[in-house]
Order: structure tokens, then sequence, then C-alpha cells
């Protein structure tokens, strides 16, 4: 008789929190204020995790506001647009089909106009998440359609993903064909405090 082992899928982890993010102002002379809460959020989902849930690697994004000109973190470390993407990217090259995927954001939602006309009907917006260097980067958000193309490559190739998004704004950022999963019978109008 041949003996089956079963695998036990793997958990990885992208926790994003934003206190701090750059000063200045972006094109249309809106900007987005520090925050407070957002990296403290994060760290105690990691601490959580890792005494409940064991994850394979954790992946971790903050910029801390401790009232200095800068943020405490090394620059790898900080979530920057390009951090940020580069941290799908890399848990979607690691991890193996049924492994487990939790994505938590904490920080800015936001809403610009829409930079995929051709993928939105006339005035829809671009809801995205907002990275700590949006002013640097002359307002370069991670939209909803990037947000779902991320996703999708990642539920592709068989990982089993659970997102958290703890922002404004929040409930188009994975705008696509991707299915997501909710409330069941929950009104759209519906608040949740």
């Amino acid at each position: 008789m041949t003996e089956q082992t079963t695998q036990i899928p793997n958990l990885y982890a992208l926790l994003i929190g934003i206190d701090y993010y750059l000063p200045g102002k972006l094109p249309d002379g809106s900007s987005y204020a520090s925050l407070g809460g957002c990296v403290r959020d994060v760290n105690r989902v990691e601490d959580y995790l890792k005494k409940t849930q064991k994850p394979k690697q954790i992946f971790k994004l903050t910029s801390s506001n401790t009232g200095a000109t800068e943020p405490p973190e090394a620059q790898e470390q900080l979530p920057t647009y390009e951090n940020i993407v580069a941290k799908f990217h890399a848990i979607t090259e690691i991890a193996q089909k049924d492994d487990q995927v939790y994505i938590h954001y904490s920080g800015h939602g936001g809403r610009a106009k829409t930079i995929y006309p051709e993928l939105k009907s006339v005035g829809q917006p671009d809801e995205a998440l907002v990275p700590m260097d949006i002013v640097k980067t002359n307002e370069r958000y991670l939209r909803d359609v990037e947000i779902a193309t991320l996703l999708k490559k990642m539920v592709n190739k068989g990982l089993v993903v659970t997102v958290v998004f703890d922002s404004c704004h929040s409930g188009g950022t994975t705008r696509g064909d991707t299915a997501i999963r909710g409330l069941e019978g929950a009104s759209p109008k519906t608040s949740i405090a």
C-alpha cells in the first residue's frame, strides 16, 4: 500500500502600514497628511500571524511617523510604489500552488482621474492605494486595475489569497474580473463601522 502524505500549504504575508507620507503637494494642489496607527495595526497583525498561523515568510513595508523629517525604516522597507509592487511579485514568484497569501494594507486610499479610459466608462475614477512617496512620484498611485492584475496573477498560479484594505475608497480597489467574496446580501449602501 502506498502511503500518501498531505502537504500543508505555506502561508505568506504582505503587511503594509503607512503612517508617514512624504510632505508636498500633488499637481492638483492636494496632499496626503501623515497618519497614526497604521504601522501599529500591521505590527499587531504580524504578531497575531506569528503566534497563531506560523507563516513561512512575512514581507513588511512600513513608514513610521516619529515626528522626524524622514521615517526611521531603511529604504528597502518603505511602502513606496516600487517596493509594494516588488513585494507582490516576490510573493507570487516564491509561493506554490495551494499556498495561502494574506495581504494587509493600512494607509490612505484615494481616487484619481483614470489612466485606463479604455477599460472604464467615461468619468469613472481609479480607486487606489496611496504609497508613502505619492508626491515624489507625481501621482503614482497603486490603482485598482493594477491591483486586480497583481491579484489575478496570484490566483492564476493557484494561490489562495486574502486581502484586507484598511483605507478610504477601498471598496473598488480590486475592480476587474477577479471574483471578490464578501458579506453575502449586504447592500452596497450598508456602512460597516
